[in-house]
């Protein structure tokens, strides 16, 4: 079958295993299958239905390599092992890096309570209302009111006169409440 450009497209059929690697995983099923359903449970033991699905997994994918692996003879065993426990490490870490799903009473346990949404889209509004400031007034406004500065100790640390510092923080103030009340935010609320 020909593909796009000229390239040549195979099928699954095209490159399933030829009789000898059928009768390769037959072997391999009445050989190894018990051994590595036993392994997969003892990795599993709450999870059975798991198990089973590791070694039909393991089983397919020697299928699949049957004529790379029908040359180990006796060292099969040790590399459907080794799949099965690379293919639980695998769904382990798949499992584990789900997101976490709340429902609407879940967030009653979260930190200030039922206002964390506002929280977070406060912090949003906020963050894009620093977006918009140049960085001479982010970094006065980091100084006086992130890190609690006054404006002396915030003119040191920058390395400019006092009076900059305030203009910085007076345009940086007008540009926020700006920014901000484009959202609906205002100055009083901020």
């Amino acid at each position: 079958m020909a593909g796009h450009r000229g390239t040549q497209v195979t099928s699954l059929a095209d490159r399933a295993p030829s009789a000898e690697g059928n009768a390769f995983l037959a072997t391999l099923h009445a050989e190894h299958r018990e051994h590595l359903l036993r392994f997969t449970r003892r990795l599993l033991p709450a999870d059975p239905h798991r198990a089973e699905d590791v070694v039909q997994e393991c089983l397919f994918r020697a299928w699949r390599n049957s004529e790379t692996l029908a040359g180990k003879g006796k060292s099969v065993r040790p590399w459907l092992f080794t799949v099965a426990r690379n293919l639980i490490v695998d769904w382990a870490r798949r499992d584990n890096a789900r997101p976490v799903v709340f429902g609407d009473d879940d967030f009653d346990l979260l930190p200030g309570g039922s206002d964390f949404a506002d929280e977070v889209v406060e912090r949003c509004v906020v963050e894009e209302g620093l977006a918009r400031l140049t960085p001479m007034q982010r970094e006065a406004l980091e100084q006086v009111y992130r890190l609690d500065n006054t404006r002396q100790r915030a003119a040191v640390a920058i390395g400019v006169p006092v009076g900059t510092v305030k203009s910085r923080v007076h345009h940086a103030r007008i540009a926020m409440a700006e920014a901000l009340a484009c959202h609906g935010v205002t100055a009083a609320g901020w």
